[in-house]
């Protein structure tokens, strides 16, 4: 999947972009300025739309597609100064906008081509644990380092009272809140699935990566499931050692017993 698991639903407006494009031309074919208004609207809302979703997995990837919907953007807004006859000075700056909006757009298809063309060779780039630095945006910690930080902070949690919890979160704001209830559902979706009732803990739309291998499906389970198998691990023990004790004595009598009719048998032939 290329897009994100929270931003799944971005391949709908990403199919739907070249239709509605095409559709000022054909509704205003004798109003140029209405076609440039239009294109722009519906550019600049999927460009809003991609910087709020950050869609893509590999985060250079979003980068460079919004400095392309930017400078696509500008170019259909500097083609209107050519609807209309304009001096040497507004045809000198309608020009190189639209050079630096073309050599921008340029670098940004190179860029895709590095990116697509390192994809061949090096299979992290396609968003995957171990991604270079310049297509991830930075450098991202090691799974040992992230999972001993996420358990010290389980043990600091547990020790808090749920009203000093609620007080703190209550001082949040709202975008420190959304990321708060974002971390609980990934982490929910895929770290440690909770067991009956677990749509509880989502509170955002995700679709979980086991939902595309169904070798990766695991079953929930609850703390009160494990401490439910840890108290009955050490019965099952004894008690199938009790079974192996039984079985153990009772193929010490059928050997005794085999053997007493054997020394019946060869006392009544002699």
């Amino acid at each position: 999947m290329r897009f994100r698991l929270d931003s799944w639903w971005f391949g709908v407006p990403l199919l739907i972009r070249g239709p509605l494009i095409n559709l000022p031309v054909v509704l205003a074919t004798d109003f140029p300025p209405i076609q440039v208004v239009c294109i722009a609207m519906i550019l600049t809302t999927m460009m809003v739309m991609q910087m709020l979703a950050w869609p893509w997995k590999v985060p250079m990837l979003n980068a460079t597609d919004c400095i392309l919907s930017f400078c696509i953007v500008l170019l259909v807004t500097c083609s209107a100064l050519y609807l209309n006859k304009i001096d040497e000075t507004m045809y000198g700056f309608a020009t190189a906008v639209s050079t630096a909006m073309l050599s921008g757009i340029a670098v940004a298809i190179g860029i895709m081509i590095v990116m697509t063309a390192s994809a061949l060779f090096y299979r992290s780039a396609m968003g995957g644990k171990k991604e270079l630095k310049f297509f991830n945006l930075g450098s991202t910690p090691t799974s040992e380092g992230l999972a001993k930080k996420v358990q010290e902070m389980v043990k600091e949690l547990e020790t808090m009272e749920v009203a000093d919890v609620s007080q703190k979160l209550n001082g949040l704001a709202t975008f420190d809140i959304k990321k708060v209830t974002t971390c609980i559902t990934l982490l929910a979706t895929e770290v440690a699935p909770p067991a009956e009732h677990g749509y509880s803990f989502k509170f955002n739309k995700r679709i979980a990566s086991a939902s595309f291998d169904p070798m990766l499906k695991r079953k929930p389970q609850s703390l009160r499931s494990s401490k439910g198998e840890t108290e009955l691990a050490p019965k099952k023990d004894i008690e199938i050692k009790d079974i192996q004790q039984e079985t153990e004595t009772n193929n010490v009598v059928v050997e005794q017993q085999e053997t007493q009719k054997d020394e019946v048998l060869n006392s009544s032939w002699m």
